[in-house]
């Protein structure tokens, strides 16, 4: 795999031939950044990272690559025309040695992710999994963060792992026993409600994929939270459950939700719910309340564009040009 340093923005390369538009891994570590191309950009990048590096993807599809360093992976973004998309399973198992922390931020991951060992704070921020948990019942990872995130087909949590959710959508949850559970302003579809013991929910918005008679567990810690479409009362086992409410159907919360899931629904409640469903803080429950309202803008500039001469020139040097936005 080929791999430039890069200096400015636009520049010469002695090398061979590329094709044009090819996806790139940008590897920063302190003041020299290299460029890596292809497919596998990814892995070559992570490979050659250090704990403490930030690599930035650009739009397009990338081979997986198992993570061991405490490294900060940026992509494009998940709502956008061309996302950046990892492709293949992959294993987070950052050493309990490495004080830097993981994080991911603005991909779409179409496999399994997997946490494993017992490190500490990894986070997600505005990506979207398929399904993601930890890879062994005995792992330990603590206090995993999914903020402004979604994950359309599940998430595994067990062993000692805590896991929080803050303003996203969450598709079927699944509990080994001592795992425990925070969600805030969060949506949860068709989550095994009656395993997930040592939980707090506040804000939240419950709805199963089909007529369900699952309820919370008693021991659950529930505020200001909205059930809808159950067979039957989710609250009713718990000795508690202050500003708790339950309703029928879609249309009595939702402005234009109707079930199933797509990447265009947006969950948006509807101008009455906005008004009446309040969260702790005073705020609408469900992801457009709390501090964090769901956004999917990122926080750092993107690659746009990544353009490489379809030749090198008589002097054996190749024109490549990067855009960021």
């Amino acid at each position: 795999m080929k791999k430039v340093l890069l200096s400015l923005v636009v520049m010469m390369v002695a090398t061979t031939s590329f094709a044009q538009n090819t996806v790139v891994a940008s590897l920063s570590h302190g003041t020299e950044t290299t460029i890596f191309y292809g497919s596998n950009a990814l892995k070559d990048a992570v490979a050659a990272a250090e704990s403490g590096d930030v690599i930035n993807l650009s739009a397009g599809t990338f081979y997986a690559s198992d993570i061991s360093k405490g490294i900060t992976l940026r992509g494009t973004g998940i709502d956008i025309d061309e996302p950046t998309y990892i492709v293949n399973d992959f294993v987070i198992e950052i050493p309990a040695e490495d004080t830097n922390r993981f994080i991911m931020e603005g991909i779409r991951c179409q496999n399994w992710v997997r946490t494993k060992g017992s490190f500490d704070n990894p986070s997600f921020v505005k990506c979207q999994f398929n399904v993601v948990g930890n890879a062994t019942e005995s792992d330990a990872v603590k206090n995993i963060l999914f903020t402004n995130c979604k994950i359309t087909g599940g998430i595994n949590v067990g062993g000692d792992n805590s896991v929080f959710f803050i303003n996203s959508f969450v598709s079927y949850i699944s509990k080994y026993q001592n795992g425990t559970i925070m969600s805030k302003n969060s949506i949860h579809r068709q989550p095994i409600l009656s395993s997930l013991t040592q939980s707090i929910w506040s804000n939240c918005i419950f709805y199963p994929d089909k007529y369900s008679e699952h309820c919370l567990p008693a021991d659950a810690q529930v505020t200001n939270c909205v059930a809808i479409g159950y067979a039957y009362d989710m609250f009713r086992g718990m000795i508690e459950h202050p500003n708790c409410k339950q309703f029928g159907n879609y249309q009595d919360v939702f402005k234009e939700y109707n079930g199933g899931y797509t990447d265009e629904q947006t969950f948006e409640l509807n101008d009455e719910a906005k008004t009446t469903l309040l969260g702790t803080d005073g705020k609408e429950v469900g992801l457009y309340g709390g501090p964090l309202p769901f956004d999917l803008t990122l926080s750092y500039p993107i690659i746009s564009k990544m353009e490489v001469g379809e030749q090198t020139d008589d002097k054996g040097q190749l024109k490549v040009e990067i855009g960021v936005k």
